[in-house]
């Protein structure tokens, strides 16, 4: 089979296309056949070689994926050869709280990812999903749709009083801003990007802030709100945005921390606020929570969700399994509306 390994990422980008052995399931794992995966802002770093250690030399990169079950090993009856399903990032994490054990086995990160032909995964975490749901589109939700998931609906209880504000227009915020909609919220939306806006504002949006043009931007959102500010806050940037996400929050609000780290080339990382200097803190009653992606038992509600709703997500760009370069750089470069697909075969 082809697959995709990471190299030596001391000088920046390594990648490279190899050949593997297909693989051979044993008890309680699936031979899956990959159709689709696409990128988020961790592969970019691990790829490039910007995490704070270097990417896992030989590692097959990517955790988005869709595909079939080729063949089961012994002691599978939950999928069988021919199911169309997708696998959630941490597979361990079937239902009920997060623990941080978990994330020793992380698909892209501490085990191989699903750049590839084929890969052998456990069957408990698959999700099927439905013959009406193309795979390039399933592909996109076990980490952007899955976190926004989590933070808006799980643990962001939004309902229709709401408002929800969500940073950029990458793949976690597009899907905060699609799951606002759905639970009848109002939505507010940040870009540097007039562009941008008027997109999401097609998609849904109630109100937009271009973060360049207005620096204050939570200042900004408390005149949008009626000085009220927002109930829930998805900050997918980063700590050097969260001064600005607590002060655009309303009383009670919960802040949702996502972002590690700037995607987009004129957000660059800066040092940490300090925590004396938050406002609002404890006058306004907020709650600061870390968003792990999701559970497997999350993530069939999130499909039953989106094919009732019949919601689609917002991909920016296809490319097919000799362009992952050309996806990269295409990331890189910020341009991007929601998610990037790569079609493996």
């Amino acid at each position: 089979m082809k697959v995709y390994e990471i190299g030596d990422t001391t000088n920046g980008l390594a990648i490279h296309k190899v050949e593997r052995p297909v693989p051979k399931p044993g008890h309680g794992q699936v031979l899956y056949k990959l159709r689709a995966t696409g990128l988020n802002a961790r592969d970019l770093t691990l790829i490039m070689g910007r995490g704070p250690q270097p990417g896992p030399k030989n590692r097959i990169p990517l955790m988005d994926n869709a595909g079939e079950v080729a063949e089961v090993g012994p002691g599978v009856t939950r999928v069988k050869p021919g199911d169309r399903v997708v696998m959630t990032h941490y597979w361990q994490w079937l239902d009920g709280k997060w623990d941080n054990a978990m994330r020793e086995q992380d698909f892209a990160g501490t085990m191989d990812g699903f750049l590839a032909e084929y890969a052998l995964v456990p069957a408990d975490p698959l999700v099927k999903i439905p013959d009406s749901m193309s795979f390039e589109d399933a592909s996109t939700l076990q980490s952007a749709g899955l976190t926004a998931w989590n933070a808006v609906v799980e643990a962001g209880h939004a309902k229709a009083s709401d408002t929800v504000l969500t940073l950029g227009t990458g793949g976690v915020s597009v899907f905060g801003l699609q799951w606002a909609k759905m639970m009848g919220a109002r939505v507010i939306i940040t870009s540097s990007s007039d562009a941008k806006l008027e997109r999401m504002k097609a998609l849904g949006a109630d109100m937009t802030v271009n973060y360049r043009t207005t620096p204050n931007w939570s200042q900004a959102v408390l005149d949008m709100t009626g000085g009220r500010g927002a109930d829930i806050v998805l900050n997918t940037v980063g700590i050097q945005e969260m001064e600005q996400c607590l002060t655009a929050c309303a009383s009670g609000a919960r802040v949702m921390f996502i972002g590690a780290n700037p995607v987009t080339p004129d957000r660059k990382a800066s040092a940490p606020t300090a925590l004396t200097r938050f406002p609002n803190l404890i006058m306004k009653d907020l709650t600061i929570k870390g968003i792990v992606v999701g559970s497997r038992r999350m993530f069939e509600d999130l499909v039953k969700a989106m094919t009732a709703n019949k919601i689609k997500p917002v991909i920016d760009r296809v490319y097919n399994f000799d362009q992952v370069r050309e996806a990269l750089a295409y990331m890189e470069s910020g341009e991007k509306i929601g998610k990037i697909v790569i079609k493996v075969q």
